[in-house]
């Protein structure tokens, strides 16, 4: 049951696949690097849900983009992908840094919607650390900038955020408050997929105490709204999660048949991360009743599904729980040559960075130089001239 993949937290705003697919192609036509940042910024949301690999792409490119000019958004904008990139690739520290830079220039900026942003990224990476103290700190600057925001939900992602932060903490009960709390502003706002998300956290921290018959509710509730709003990729969440239940309660019949209607609305959807999790997840259902064939049935698609899409951190996942059932030598030497070649890009997307740094550092001094001998040339001359 510990494998199970809920779907439960949502870090970000939620972008759906028509809105990402229009914006990538509106990213690569557009010549303009403030423009190109701006597109980026929103594709940002798509990426670290659906495709990590191409939010490092995308922050690379635009560093490549800025080396003929100067624009502290576009920095900022290229500093918060990839230092989203590296948190979620487990590079938290390097990511942090990047985050800071991109954080100090918004401020800067002034958007309070941007800053709110920000603090909620850095919040993150410090609770990926274990650090709950200074996540707390940043997510309730995230709450307070967001509140400064024209855009109401913005305080959405913050506190739910808050109410994480306190569960990993130990502070179960201050968790659960900011969640009901959380719940009853987005009703009162009618954000059916805000108050989905919030009672499947609730859900899941009464699974976490043993307390089936409040989970039950709780999933209950999360499907009841996440049918009232116009987004197949909530309900289909809600449905996974009831799945989970169906399983706990020993339902086995319901529970595959469940998994796997999650597994072709995933298909139909197209987001190839979240097939992959909904392939896992019957997978495992398979492996934890014994049916070892079924389960490396569903395992193997998964991770050619996986390998297709260039989705290396999945494969990896993939390899490892079927390895939890299936303990062989092969299995071991795929995931080998996988985690090796994880660090080789690694490394290689460093590498691109200071290539990319060495240059605009370059290209700055350049500019610096030209200004100057604009300055002094003239001066020189009329130094010169009023000698005589």
């Amino acid at each position: 049951m510990k494998h199970f993949l809920f779907f439960i937290f949502i870090f970000h705003l939620f972008y759906c696949d028509l809105f990402g697919q229009s914006a990538i192609q509106a990213y690569k036509k557009e010549a303009n690097v403030i423009l190109k940042s701006k597109i980026a910024l929103e594709l940002w949301g798509y990426y670290s849900r659906y495709h990590l690999d191409s939010l490092n792409i995308l922050g690379l490119d635009l560093l490549e983009n800025q080396q003929n000019t100067i624009d502290p958004f576009s920095k900022a904008v290229a500093y918060r992908l990839l230092g989203c990139y590296d948190v979620r690739s487990d590079e938290i520290n390097k990511g942090l840094k990047l985050l800071e830079s991109s954080k100090s220039i918004f401020l800067n900026l002034g958007d309070e919607k941007l800053i709110s942003e920000a603090y909620n990224e850095i919040g993150i990476a410090y609770l990926l650390l274990g650090d709950h103290e200074t996540s707390r700190l940043y997510f309730e600057s995230s709450l307070s900038h967001g509140r400064n925001s024209e855009i109401k939900e913005m305080t959405y992602m913050a506190e739910i955020n808050l109410a994480k932060n306190e569960l990993k903490a130990g502070n179960i009960a201050l968790s659960q408050m900011l969640a009901e709390h959380y719940i009853r502003q987005a009703e009162d706002d009618h954000k059916h997929e805000s108050v989905a998300n919030a009672y499947s956290f609730l859900g899941q921290i009464a699974m976490d105490k043993n307390q089936m018959k409040r989970a039950k509710f709780c999933f209950s509730k999360q499907l009841e709204n996440a049918l009232l709003c116009d987004a197949p990729f909530i309900k289909t969440r809600a449905v996974n999660n009831q799945a989970i239940m169906a399983y706990m309660s020993l339902e086995y019949e319901k529970s595959i048949r469940l998994f796997l209607e999650v597994l072709e609305e995933r298909k139909k959807q197209g987001f190839h991360f979240y097939t992959c999790e909904a392939y896992m997840n019957v997978a495992n259902f398979y492996f934890e009743i014994t049916d070892m064939i079924n389960g490396s049935v569903y395992i193997d698609s998964c991770f050619v599904l996986a390998e297709r899409h260039n989705l290396l951190s999945t494969q990896i996942e993939a390899l490892e729980l079927n390895l939890e059932y299936e303990e062989t030598s092969e299995l071991k030497k795929r995931l080998a040559i996988l985690k090796q070649k994880r660090q080789q890009v690694i490394h290689q997307n460093n590498n691109t960075r200071k290539s990319l740094t060495v240059k605009k550092n370059k290209t700055e001094s350049s500019r610096i130089y030209i200004l100057l001998s604009l300055l002094i040339i003239p001066a020189l001359i009329w130094w010169l001239y009023t000698k005589d």
